[in-house]
């Protein structure tokens, strides 16, 4: 398999990037990087082609992590400083405090092992970015893990290296710094206000605009707003804000399973008109079909998931809300509504292709971008109290396999995607 992989004639690079209206500065756009499992798969497996196409019409988060290497990382964000546009928000996770996952140990390997190195994987990042507009999203479950009862994260030295992490990222005046709070820590008055401790003392070490809820989580996003509205009451403020992942929530969760849950669809693509006033963005952060681990069929956590994505697609909102086929399944031309924007769309390059996706074997269906107008009404976030996790669920990381080469195929880019650098070995 690898074999066939490498000889393939082409190498392809990705971007992606999702337009998100802002009231305050217009249309803004948050790009990254198409997932290194996205290309490995769509050559492994075709008949999933187009579904993932249409996925990386919008910005999955690319994660800057200790599990990749040195000279991965720098590659990483080359291609996305070269590849997204000034005027875009980079989105990143930030993964790679000392003793990560220091509860579940999924994720717990990488180079970084104190808080010498910690400070020498933030420069490396802090010093390839430099002023460049950013959206963090800071170590994931760290302050979940931080300020539960006889958590392992105050043990590991979370708040300490936390607290390092915001100063060094706050250095660039264009960046937007969101820590992860895992949301089982914000169902309860008396577990929220200890997040809200943490954070204020956090926060006091640079700029922090507010957290992200649900990473790598199925909560519905009704449910998560009432965890941000929990947190903003705790906080006593609502100057602090909150992001919530959709990658997996679009039918929710009434339990605490967090491993390749088989009842999982794909949310709501990434865009700022939430219809919350206190959620600031729906997000991609879990890249949708990695593996959580070894359960219901799973891969190795981080790994690309064939049977899991097949579920997220076909569960979703994509097939539930915009009518698009199943995998496997035929159907006519649809359309894919695009995030909501307040200007024009940027134009894709003239360069790239314009014909419809023709190399899916198993799929026959074309698709146009269509835009539409923002939601003109907001729902009220409410305040819900679920029953109570039992254990923490785990994030795990995406995994950090270098990006293979792969055989040509075709697409229709939406105005928000572009694909650059093909070229022949």
């Amino acid at each position: 398999m690898l074999g066939n992989i490498l000889r393939s004639r082409l190498v392809v690079a990705a971007v992606s990037c999702v337009a998100l209206a802002l009231s305050s500065v217009g249309a803004e756009e948050l790009c990254s990087v198409v997932p290194y499992s996205y290309t490995a798969a769509m050559s492994t497996y075709p008949e999933l082609s187009t579904a993932i196409d249409v996925l990386e019409n919008y910005a999955i988060a690319s994660w800057f992590t200790d599990r990749s290497s040195s000279q991965e990382r720098a590659g990483l964000l080359s291609r996305m400083l070269s590849q997204c546009p000034d005027e875009t928000r980079l989105s990143i996770v930030v993964y790679g405090i000392p003793n990560k996952d220091c509860e579940g140990g999924f994720s717990t390997e990488g180079s970084v092992t104190s808080t010498n190195s910690y400070k020498a994987f933030l420069k490396q990042l802090t010093d390839a970015i430099g002023d460049r507009k950013v959206l963090y999203v800071v170590e994931p479950d760290a302050v979940g893990l931080l300020t539960k009862d006889n958590g392992c994260g105050a043990s590991a030295g979370y708040l300490e290296n936390l607290k390092i992490a915001v100063a060094a990222l706050s250095v660039n005046p264009n960046a937007e710094l969101y820590l992860d709070v895992g949301y089982w820590m914000l169902a309860y008055a008396s577990t929220a206000s200890k997040v809200a401790a943490a954070m204020k003392e956090i926060g006091n070490s640079g700029r922090v605009k507010g957290i992200t809820i649900n990473t790598s989580n199925y909560r519905s996003n009704q449910e998560c707003a009432g965890y941000c509205t929990n947190f903003q009451t705790a906080m006593g403020s609502t100057s602090m804000t909150c992001i919530v992942d959709t990658s997996r929530n679009y039918n929710g969760n009434s339990n605490s399973d967090w491993c390749n849950v088989p009842t999982a669809g794909i949310g709501k693509p990434p865009t700022s008109s939430t219809g919350y006033s206190n959620l600031d963005y729906f997000m991609w952060i879990k890249p949708p079909g990695e593996s959580d681990g070894y359960c219901w069929g799973g891969q190795t956590a981080g790994s690309f998931f064939y049977g899991g994505f097949k579920l997220l697609w076909d569960q979703g909102y994509f097939v539930k809300e915009l009518g698009m086929p199943k995998i496997g399944e035929t159907a006519g031309t649809v359309t894919v509504t695009s995030a909501p924007t307040a200007s024009t769309p940027t134009t894709a390059p003239s360069s790239a292709p314009t014909s419809a996706p023709t190399s899916a074997p198993s799929t026959s269906w074309s698709w146009t971008v269509a835009e539409t107008a923002a939601p003109t009404a907001t729902e009220a976030p409410v305040t819900v109290t679920p029953a109570p996790v039992w254990y923490t669920p785990a994030t795990t990381a995406p995994a950090t396999t270098s990006p293979p080469t792969v055989a040509s195929w075709s697409y229709a880019p939406s105005a928000c995607k572009a694909r650059k650098r093909l070229r022949s070995l």
